[in-house]
C-alpha cells in the first residue's frame, strides 16, 4: 500500500498487434487528508535496455483529497509481450518527488488478424 498515491489499477489492453499504438491509463488515489501533486511514469519491460517510456501528456497534476486521478498515455506495441511498469509519486512540502506505489501489467502481441475483402469488383468481363 503506498503512502500517498495509491496506484488503483492500470488499464490496458490484454494484447495488441506489433507497431500498433497502446492506449493505457493509470489511476491514481490520493490517500492523504488534503491536496497534494501526484506523478507517474511507466516503462516497457521486455528485455531492451534503456527502457522504452510510455509517454503521458499530463504526468502530474494536484489532486483533492481521497480522490482519484486517471493519468492517459501510450506507447507503440514491439514485436514481442511488454510489461508495463507504472511508478507513481508524491510531491513533498520541500520541494522533493518521493517514489511511492507501482503497479504492472502484461500486454501480449496479438495478430492482426485475417484480411478482409471489403470491395471485390470485377473490372473486365469477356464471354469467350
Amino acid at each position: 500500500m503506498a503512502q500517498y498515491a495509491d496506484i488503483i489499477e492500470i488499464i490496458a489492453p490484454s494484447e495488441a498487434v506489433s507497431g500498433s499504438r497502446v492506449d493505457i491509463t493509470v489511476r491514481v488515489k490520493n490517500t492523504h487528508s488534503a491536496p497534494i501533486g501526484v506523478r507517474v511514469e511507466a516503462a516497457l519491460d521486455y528485455g531492451v535496455s534503456p527502457q522504452p517510456a510510455v509517454i503521458f501528456p499530463t504526468d502530474w497534476v494536484n489532486i483533492d483529497a481521497q480522490a482519484v486521478w486517471p493519468f492517459s498515455g501510450y506507447f507503440y506495441m514491439p514485436s514481442q509481450k511488454v510489461t508495463v511498469r507504472a511508478k507513481s509519486f508524491w510531491y513533498g512540502a520541500d520541494g522533493a518527488w518521493y517514489a511511492d506505489d507501482e503497479m504492472a501489467k502484461t500486454v501480449n502481441v496479438g495478430s492482426s488478424g485475417q484480411p478482409i475483402i471489403s470491395d471485390f469488383r470485377i473490372a473486365d468481363f469477356i464471354k469467350v
